[in-house]
């Protein structure tokens, strides 16, 4: 018997890698608090309180063979993306989520000190992979009222291997100008745009200029308007050329087929879809109204299913600490420019209510 550990011979940015800050599952809660899951209110992920449309809920149920592989070209989902998007299929790549993607954009492009863009606070999953690929990850920290520094933004760009954004942003709601979009696909920088929340949004999405122009990837996802967060599965719309890399690249079977078969399904229940969407658009104006009103509290503007509220001579993890003693999961953070602030995904009418009153009543 040997001393051998296998541990030791990680490799060392990876055995010291902190982990992700993951938002943990309704059971793990339940037991945590001692609540019953039924009176746990989670609004801490950005999920969809409707779940997923009818269509997609009976394509889960007869929609797919489970003992057979997904199809590796993904052709039936391209196809109806094709549909849904007005760009060609062979624009077009699926995921396991756009984290996936994302890593995959990294594995493709990044080598060890390559300079990756982005403007925090921001989706912490550029950071996260970007230190799994040993990076440089320059992260651009936005203004008083979340708005980008474009300046500093475009002269980083200049140095970039790759500049990625969300837009709108999350967790401050806000979305990139066009005009920033156009001035970084001048720079010699890859530029990847997270359109994770797009659908609740007034801006217009990139996908058409990604579908041709050779610099620009788009991602997008089921999770949020969709309601396919747990199926995990997402796209990318990019160039003809760089879509046969990520084909080549990706793994063979990377989308399940209960996850193909649901985002297909979703794809033939839009309108059922927008309606939704259009009712959280409504609570997360009729949220911001209330919320503005409480004097410790500062909501700031959304174009997503989300409001990000800066607490007042008041500490945010207190707050939510508070608010989970009553079943109400929000989002806190540890990074220095927001920990002064709680996220809120936007639930139905009553689960707002809930928040609200709680917040009104709550005693710090």
């Amino acid at each position: 018997m040997t001393d051998f550990d296998p541990i030791d011979t990680l490799r060392p940015h990876i055995r010291d890698l902190p982990s992700y800050e993951a938002i943990s599952d309704s059971v793990a809660i339940a037991e945590q608090y001692g609540i019953a899951k039924k009176d746990i209110l989670r609004l801490d992920g950005n999920e969809n309180p409707f779940g997923a449309s009818p269509l997609a809920l009976q394509a889960l149920q007869n929609g797919y063979e489970p003992e057979r592989y997904t199809d590796a070209n993904q052709t039936l989902l391209r196809e109806a993306l094709q549909e849904f998007l007005q760009v060609p299929a062979e624009n077009i790549v699926a995921g396991a989520g756009s984290d996936e993607l994302i890593d995959l954009i990294y594995r493709m492009w990044v080598h060890p000190g390559d300079r990756i863009v982005t403007c925090g606070p921001t989706f912490g999953m550029y950071a996260f992979d970007a230190a799994i690929h040993q990076a440089e990850f320059i992260d651009i920290k936005r203004k008083n009222d979340w708005s980008v520094d474009e300046e500093a933004l475009l002269h980083e760009a200049e140095n970039a291997k790759l500049v990625i954004l969300a837009t709108p942003n999350n967790p401050t709601g806000n979305a990139l100008s066009p005009l920033l979009v156009k001035e970084l696909l001048k720079t010699n920088a890859l530029i990847i745009l997270d359109e994770a929340y797009i659908e609740f949004s007034q801006t217009n999405s990139m996908v058409d200029i990604a579908s041709s122009h050779p610099s620009l990837i788009v991602l997008r996802t089921f999770s949020k308007w969709a309601g396919l967060a747990g199926l995990r599965i997402g796209y990318a719309v990019a160039n003809k050329r760089t879509v046969d890399v990520f084909m080549k690249t990706k793994q063979p079977y990377n989308v399940s087929t209960p996850s193909v078969a649901a985002a297909i399904a979703s794809l033939h229940d839009t309108e059922e879809l927008d309606r939704r969407a259009s009712i959280l658009t409504s609570e997360r104006d009729r949220m911001f109204a209330v919320l503005e009103k409480i004097s410790w509290l500062e909501p700031f503007p959304s174009e997503t299913n989300f409001l990000l509220v800066r607490t007042i001579e008041r500490d945010a993890r207190q707050i939510s600490d508070k608010l989970r003693r009553k079943g109400i999961f929000i989002r806190t953070y540890s990074e220095e420019i927001i920990k002064d602030c709680i996220r809120i995904s936007m639930g139905t009418s009553s689960q707002n209510d809930r928040v609200i009153e709680a917040l009104s009543n709550l005693e710090i």
